[in-house]
C-alpha cells in the first residue's frame, strides 16, 4: 500500500523534474542503499524473475549504473528496487494500484507469467528516457501480463504515470510540465487519446476491448476515460481478511490530502461523492524537494480526518487517564494515513536538464519510516555507499541486523510510535533540521561539483560520493546518539501507574537532568 507524487519540471521551484514515494510494507522487509555499476553479460544470458511462476527473461547485453533503494533476499538473481536513479537521471517508482471492476476480472484474470515490480529494477538497468521506459514496460505487459499496479517514470524533461489494467491492458499520460499528481493505490488516469502520442500511450487493445465488452461506448458522446472503463472506487485497500471490503476513501483521503498540501486553493471534499479528483494539479506554488518529503510525513494533522489528540485541554499528559497505556503516535488510527509506520523507505529524487547526469540526478533516499529517519542526497554519479546501508535482508532472512542503517532507523519509529509524547520532541525536530541543513546546502555542494566537473568529471564524481558517504555516516551517528537519548527517557518515565505519568509533560522534562 503505497503513495507516490510526480512533479512536472515547470511546477517545481529549480526546473527539476521530481518523483517521490512512500514503500509501505512489512517493517522486517529492511531495505538497503546500494550502487550499482554497469555489467556486462554473455550473449544468451537469461534471468530469473522471483516472485514469479519461475519466469526468465533474456538478459541484456550491458546493464546501466544507478543508485537505488533495494529490496535484498537471499538467493535472488534480482533486487527488487524500491525507487533510484540511474546514469541517465531516469527515476522510477512503484506501487500496487487500484481494483478493476468485477467484470473486467472476470475478463482478465492475471496471468501466470506477470513481472511484478521487479521491473523497476529492469527499467533502471535498460532505459534512458522516461519515454522509453514507457514503451519497454508496455512491451513487457502485453508480453507478460499485468496485475493492477502503477508506475511513475521521469527523466530531466519529463514525467509518466503508467496503470495496468490486469490481464494485458495498460495506459500511461505524460504529465504537464506546470502540474504534479498523486497516486495512492487507485486508478487515477482519465482521458487517454491514442491519436495523440505526445502525451498518451496505450495498449493497441485498450479501446477496443472496453468497447467489444461494453465498458465504454464510443457513441455516448464522452471520450475514452481508463480509470472509468476498467476500474472502481467503490472498493479499495482496506483493512480485512479478503481485502474486498467497500471502503473506497481508504485511499481516497490520501489523495485527498496531497493535493490539498500543495493546492490549498483547490478546496476539495475529503469525501468527494463522485469519488474522483483532479489527476493534474498545478501547485499553488513551486514546489521542493522538502515540499515532497512533507507530504510523505503527513497525518492529517489539523483536519477533520486528524483522529490524534495529543495534549487536549482536558487531560494535558503523556498518559491516558483513563486506562493508564501511553498515548500511541497518530499512526494507531482508523484512517489510513500517508506518513505509516509500516512505510520501509521514503525518497524524492531529482532530474535537472541543465546540469550533467552525475550532478542533475539526485536520490533523496530514506530507510524505514519518514517521520523517523533521515534523507540523504546520493547523486546519479554516485559509486558506493556506506556498507551499513547494505546491511539488512528481506524475504525469509527479513529480520533485525545489527550495524545495518535499516535497523537503526526502523527502531528508532517504533519506539517513538510506542513512547510518542515522551520521544517525539527527540526525532521529528532533529530529522527536519538534519534534512533542512542538506537542503540548505546543495546548492554549494553541486557548485563545487560543477568547477570539478568541467575539469574532470571524475573528480566531481569522487566528490559527490565522498560528500553523500560522509552524510550517510553522520546520519548514522545522529541516530544512534538520538536512540540512546529515547531509551534514557523511557527508562526514566515508563511507568504508567506512579503519579509521576499524570504529570505535565512540560514540568517532568524542564526537572530532568537528562534534559
Amino acid at each position: 500500500m503505497c503513495y507516490m507524487l510526480a512533479v512536472g519540471k515547470n511546477a517545481s521551484a529549480d526546473g527539476s523534474v521530481m518523483v517521490a514515494r512512500n514503500c509501505d510494507s512489512n517493517s522486517t522487509e529492511a531495505q538497503q542503499i546500494v550502487s550499482v555499476p554497469r555489467r556486462r553479460y554473455p550473449a544468451g544470458t537469461m534471468i530469473r524473475i522471483p516472485d514469479t511462476n519461475n519466469i526468465s527473461i533474456p538478459q541484456v547485453e550491458e546493464t546501466y549504473a544507478y543508485t537505488a533503494i533495494l529490496r535484498v533476499a537471499e538467493g535472488e538473481e534480482i533486487p527488487m528496487a524500491a525507487g533510484g536513479i540511474n546514469e541517465f537521471q531516469l527515476s522510477a517508482g512503484a506501487s500496487t494500484g487500484g481494483w478493476v471492476k468485477p467484470e473486467v476480472a472476470r475478463l482478465t484474470p492475471w496471468p501466470d507469467t506477470v513481472l511484478g515490480d521487479y521491473v523497476m529494477t529492469l527499467v533502471l538497468e535498460r532505459c534512458k528516457t522516461a519515454r522509453e521506459a514507457v514503451q519497454w514496460l508496455g512491451k513487457m505487459t502485453e508480453e507478460y501480463g499485468a496485475r493492477t499496479d502503477n508506475y511513475i517514470l521521469a527523466d530531466p524533461n519529463e514525467v509518466w504515470l503508467f496503470e495496468q489494467y490486469q490481464g494485458y491492458h495498460w495506459a500511461a499520460a505524460r504529465v504537464p510540465d506546470d502540474c504534479f499528481v498523486v497516486e495512492a493505490n487507485s486508478f487515477r488516469l482519465a482521458e487517454i487519446n491514442p491519436d495523440d502520442p505526445d502525451n498518451y500511450m496505450c495498449d493497441p487493445d485498450l479501446i477496443p476491448f472496453a468497447i467489444k465488452h461494453g465498458l465504454w461506448d464510443p457513441n455516448s458522446g464522452e471520450p475514452f476515460h481508463a480509470s472509468r472503463a476498467y476500474g472502481t472506487n467503490e472498493i479499495n485497500r482496506p483493512r480485512g481478511a479478503n481485502g474486498e471490503y467497500a471502503q473506497p476513501y481508504y485511499s481516497l483521503h490520501r489523495i485527498w490530502r496531497g493535493i490539498s498540501l500543495l493546492a490549498p486553493s483547490t478546496n476539495l471534499d475529503p469525501y468527494e461523492p463522485t469519488k474522483e479528483y483532479p489527476l493534474f494539479v498545478k501547485p499553488d506554488r513551486k514546489l521542493t524537494p522538502e515540499d515532497l518529503i512533507n507530504v510523505l510525513k503527513d497525518t492529517y494533522e489539523g483536519t477533520e480526518l486528524d483522529e490524534y489528540s495529543p495534549l487536549d485541554e482536558q487531560y494535558p499528559t503523556m498518559i491516558d487517564p483513563v486506562t493508564g497505556h501511553y498515548r500511541y503516535s497518530p499512526a494507531w488510527c482508523k484512517s489510513r494515513i500517508i506518513g505509516c509506520p509500516q512505510t520501509i523507505t521514503s525518497w524524492v529524487t531529482q532530474s535537472r536538464s541543465w546540469l550533467p547526469n552525475e550532478i542533475g540526478g539526485l536520490l533523496w533516499a530514506g530507510l524505514a519510516a519518514t517521520a523517523a529517519s533521515p534523507h540523504i542526497p546520493f547523486y546519479a554519479g554516485n559509486t558506493r555507499t556506506p556498507v551499513e546501508y547494505r546491511t539488512g535482508l528481506a524475504g525469509n532472512k527479513g529480520a533485525y541486523t545489527k550495524n545495518s542503517a535499516y535497523w537503526l532507523f526502523e527502531n528508532i519509529g517504533n519506539l517513538m510510535n510506542l513512547f510518542y509524547q515522551g520521544t517525539v520532541d527527540l526525532v521529528k525536530p532533529v530529522w527536519c533540521e538534519f534534512d533542512r541543513r542538506l537542503y540548505d546546502l546543495q546548492p554549494v555542494v553541486e557548485e563545487t561539483a560543477l568547477k570539478l566537473y568541467k575539469e574532470d568529471p571524475a573528480r566531481a564524481v569522487k566528490f559527490l560520493t565522498t560528500y553523500s558517504n560522509g552524510v550517510a555516516h553522520e546520519a548514522l551517528e545522529v541516530g544512534e546518539d538520538m536512540l540512546a537519548k529515547m531509551f534514557t527517557r523511557i527508562a526514566l518515565v515508563n511507568n504508567p501507574q506512579t503519579s509521576r505519568g499524570y504529570e505535565d509533560p512540560k514540568t517532568w522534562k524542564s526537572a530532568a537532568f537528562i534534559y
